[in-house]
């Protein structure tokens, strides 16, 4: 045998062990399931599911419950939805942190995603491209990714379809448009029409292994449709219970993870020891638990507890463990395991260890809450535990800085940003 061809027998047989490792870690390595499956009902009240011991009925968000598991220290990662979805979408910490500490960045299209911190430049989309994306994530990991959105704050250009092979936007955009009524604006966006467009995208998908994430808006859209809030919340769990009944008669819940949230609740009345406080809605300042307190609903269960504590960061890790999926490498979070900071307009909300402070802008106020003791956050207990104040009052002005950012320099809302918030009831 000639040196030559002797030379050759080890290389081909390395190759030949290389093949058969690979052959076998794909046999016996447990691969992620065919179908990831999120659906997102916009403000959507933990306390309102029965299944959570909610006073309204919602036997098929319940249903679900059964398949899998719930998840009862799910939090929002802010009161407002550009923010918490971006925080779901991209695995990052929101924050509208300027390097003052008493004046946030102004409020407007290139900075409400809470990441303008990233952006390269000031004319980035307010998702930062340089920011790697759940779809994109899953849609390198061999998916399909088809994205349904209703809520007229996410749609291009915003950057939350980047990495959408198919992305819906259902509904009024705000973009170039005629005045709408916000009743008609509502309807437009309405559940019929998201399971419409729904059906239709999963009907022309060129594989069965995808990514499906659908965002219903009606029980956001309660009051525009002239509803209460229950009943709004009973409307949509039957949708829910229409939608899934949907996905399993196509066959596209066999070897699917299911996972159901909310990106924030609401509040619908409720006495708090601040001034000037609005009692409804989920404008935040400060952000009270009626608004962070979410549904997490994964099926079929996960291996994790029940009880750990998860903000929309951690769901984006949740969803690619679940994928088995390589998380893209991003910097670690400046929170901790069971911390939450909200840097809002007027007041920064911080929450850990079962305590929760509220602190003015201008320091002039601040308020301190036992949740365990109190979970309606009515009492201030700063008083009574002074070294626990001290201590979140002084994690708040380190995280201020961990957060900050310069931003971008357009100080005003745009027209379009108008329109947008305009067709969704925010501004008249």
């Amino acid at each position: 045998m000639s040196e030559r061809r002797r030379a050759r027998i080890p290389i081909l047989l390395l190759i030949s062990v290389i093949c058969l490792a690979a052959a076998f870690a794909r046999w016996f390595w447990p691969r992620g399931p065919e179908r990831v499956i999120l659906i997102v009902v916009d403000t959507l009240r933990r306390d309102h599911i029965s299944a959570y011991g909610g006073v309204i009925d919602t036997p098929h968000i319940d249903a679900l419950v059964s398949r899998g598991r719930r998840y009862d220290q799910a939090l929002a990662s802010f009161h407002q939805t550009t923010m918490s979805m971006a925080s779901l979408f991209t695995g990052r910490t929101p924050s509208i942190e300027s390097t003052d500490p008493a004046t946030p960045l102004t409020w407007n299209g290139q900075t409400w995603c809470g990441l303008s911190r990233f952006a390269r430049e000031a004319d980035d989309t307010c998702l930062p491209t340089r920011v790697p994306t759940l779809a994109e994530t899953l849609r390198d990991a061999g998916y399909w990714t088809i994205g349904i959105a209703s809520n007229a704050l996410l749609f291009e250009p915003a950057g939350y379809a980047r990495g959408f092979d198919d992305w819906i936007e259902v509904g009024t955009s705000g973009k170039g448009i005629k005045k709408i009524a916000t009743e008609a604006a509502a309807r437009q966006r309405s559940a019929s029409h998201v399971r419409a467009a729904t059906s239709a995208a999963l009907t022309r998908r060129p594989r069965d292994r995808f990514f499906l994430y659908v965002h219903l808006m009606d029980v956001h859209d309660y009051r525009l449709l002239g509803e209460s809030y229950a009943q709004s919340v009973r409307r949509t769990d039957a949708v829910v219970g229409e939608l899934l009944a949907s996905l399993d008669a196509g066959g596209y819940t066999k070897h699917a993870s299911i996972i159901l949230t909310s990106d924030h609740g609401e509040l619908l009345g409720g006495k708090h020891p601040v001034r000037r406080y609005r009692k409804k809605g989920h404008f935040g300042n400060p952000s009270f638990e009626p608004v962070l307190a979410v549904p997490l609903i994964v099926a079929p269960a996960p291996d994790l507890a029940p009880d750990t504590p998860l903000r929309g960061d951690d769901v984006f890790r949740l969803i690619l463990e679940i994928a088995r999926v390589k998380p893209p490498e991003i910097p670690p979070s400046p929170l901790r395991a069971g911390e939450l900071v909200l840097g809002e307009n007027r007041w920064t909300t911080y929450r850990a260890d079962g305590f929760k402070s509220v602190r003015s802008r201008d320091e002039k106020q601040y308020h301190l809450f036992d949740l365990v003791a109190d979970p309606e956050e009515s009492v201030d207990v700063q008083a009574e535990h002074p070294e626990i104040a001290a201590a979140q009052r002084a994690r708040i002005r380190e995280l201020q800085g961990e957060l900050s950012n310069r931003g971008p320099t357009n100080p005003e809302l745009t027209d379009e940003d108008r329109e947008r918030l305009r067709v969704l009831g925010y501004i008249e």
